[in-house]
């Protein structure tokens, strides 16, 4: 395989169209997550289902409601990722180069929604289960990939920096 822009751009012309497939998949899930956690409320199967699928309750207390909450909202962060992953890519496919500022401000508003949601997730697990353990991993997994985003945006402006330099020489 080339380590060209020929290739990078193939390469996010097929990985576009996974992150489609992709989206729709976690919007299945977020949507039947959410129509299991009302539904529970008014119907045993619907109870049963959530329990089964997700493992959780009726979200009829704060724990068991702060768990349903959590698992919404790691649906909507995934979500939210892989729509960004499918812009960027469709970005990479059709721009002239890859470093553009659209580019870094899409990943950049990633990585500050990563950071709001570390303290969200972090709040939710720890009235979901008290562990401590469980409330590190969320709250600073989230802090360790918006910081990973932010480093590669930044890498992103950079290459943005450098292509336009290039562009305007000579």
């Amino acid at each position: 395989m080339k380590g060209d822009l020929h290739t990078l751009k193939r390469v996010c012309e097929y990985g576009s169209k996974a992150m489609l497939i992709g989206e729709a998949v976690i919007g299945i899930v977020l949507l039947a997550a959410i129509i299991l956690a009302f539904g529970s409320f008014v119907s045993d199967l619907l109870a049963d289902a959530l329990a089964t699928v997700f493992g959780v309750g009726v979200p009829d207390d704060a724990a068991s409601a702060a768990r349903v909450a959590e698992i919404v909202l790691i649906l909507v962060l995934a979500l939210v990722t892989v729509w960004t992953v499918y812009r960027l890519m469709v970005s990479i496919r059709d721009e002239h180069s890859p470093f553009t500022e659209p580019n870094t401000l899409l990943i950049i508003r990633l990585s500050k929604i990563y950071l709001v949601c570390a303290a969200v997730l972090g709040a939710l697990a720890a009235v979901a289960s008290g562990s401590v353990l469980e409330t590190a991993f969320m709250l600073f997994g989230c802090i360790l990939v918006s910081v990973i985003l932010y480093c590669y945006a930044l890498t992103v402006r950079y290459g943005s920096v450098l292509q336009d330099e290039s562009d305007h020489t000579l």
